[in-house]
C-alpha cells in the first residue's frame, strides 16, 4: 500500500504565533510531526503543506517532501483542513491508498500508534479512525447557557442533574491523529465519514496558547508525558 502522511502548517497564527515552530526537546513541532510519519514503517512519503517558505526549508531539512506553498486562498483563517490535503492530493503525480494527517500542534503520539490505527481501519473495513481522549469535566450533560434573561439555565436537559458518575463516558478529539482512505476523503470530502472509528489516546496537549506551550514543556521536562524521539 501507498501511504502519505501530511502535516499541515499555515504561519498566520494568532493566538501564539508562528506556533507551528515552537521549539519542545530541541525540536519544533514541525520536526516532531515530520519525525513520527518518517519512522511509521507503513507511511510511504511525508509532505509538508504550508504558506510559508521559511516553514517549507524545516521541513524539507527534516526529510518531508514539497510542493511549493499552499494557494493563498488555503492560508486564510477560513481555510479548513479538509480542502487544504485534497488540493496538495491532486498536485501529486502518486496515488495513495491511505492517508494520514498529523497536526504539528497536536504533538503526542508514536508511529505505533499510526499502525495500530491503519491496521484497526483494515481488520474493521472501516473508512477513517481519528484520535481521542475521554472528557471527564466537564461533562457536556453539566454545562450551563445564560437565559436571555441573565439565569443559568442546562445546556442539555436530559441528564443535567444526574450524577456524573451514571452519566455515559464522552470523547473529545484530540488532533493528534487522523487516518483515512484516500477515495472516501476524495469523495466525501471530510475527515469523518459515516464509518469513522476512535483511537484512545488519554495524554495529549493541543498547542493554540502561550499557556499551553509552557505546560507541554513542563510535563515533558517532569516526565509526566513524553513526545517520542527516535533517539
Amino acid at each position: 500500500m501507498n501511504i502519505i502522511a501530511v502535516v499541515p502548517a499555515r504561519s498566520g497564527s494568532k493566538g501564539l504565533p508562528n506556533k507551528n515552530i515552537a521549539i519542545v526537546n530541541d525540536m519544533t513541532l514541525i520536526e516532531i510531526a515530520i519525525n513520527v510519519g518518517l519512522n511509521c514503517n507503513l507511511i510511504t512519503d511525508v509532505y509538508i503543506s504550508t504558506d510559508s517558505n521559511e516553514y517549507t526549508d524545516i521541513a524539507e531539512r527534516a526529510g518531508a517532501k514539497s510542493k511549493g506553498l499552499r494557494k493563498s486562498y488555503l492560508s486564510d483563517d477560513n481555510a479548513k483542513s479538509v480542502d487544504v490535503v485534497i488540493d496538495l492530493l491532486e498536485s501529486l503525480d502518486e496515488s495513495y491508498e491511505y492517508l494520514v494527517l498529523l497536526q504539528p500542534t497536536s504533538p503526542i503520539r508514536e508511529p505505533g500508534d499510526i499502525e495500530k490505527m491503519l491496521n484497526k481501519i483494515i481488520i474493521n473495513h472501516a473508512d477513517a479512525c481519528v484520535s481521542v481522549s475521554q472528557l471527564i469535566e466537564p461533562h457536556p450533560y453539566k454545562l450551563k447557557l445564560i437565559s436571555e434573561e441573565g439565569f443559568l439555565e442546562p445546556f442539555m436537559v436530559e441528564g443535567s442533574e444526574v450524577p456524573r458518575q451514571s452519566l455515559p463516558p464522552v470523547y473529545a478529539l484530540n488532533g493528534a491523529i487522523y487516518v483515512i482512505k484516500v477515495e472516501t476523503l476524495l469523495r466525501d470530502k471530510t475527515f469523518f465519514p459515516p464509518k469513522t472509528l476512535p483511537y484512545l489516546m488519554n495524554d495529549n496537549i493541543n498547542i493554540d496558547s502561550e499557556e499551553d506551550l509552557i505546560f507541554l514543556k513542563a510535563m515533558t521536562k517532569s516526565d509526566k508525558i513524553k513526545i517520542w524521539d527516535k533517539n
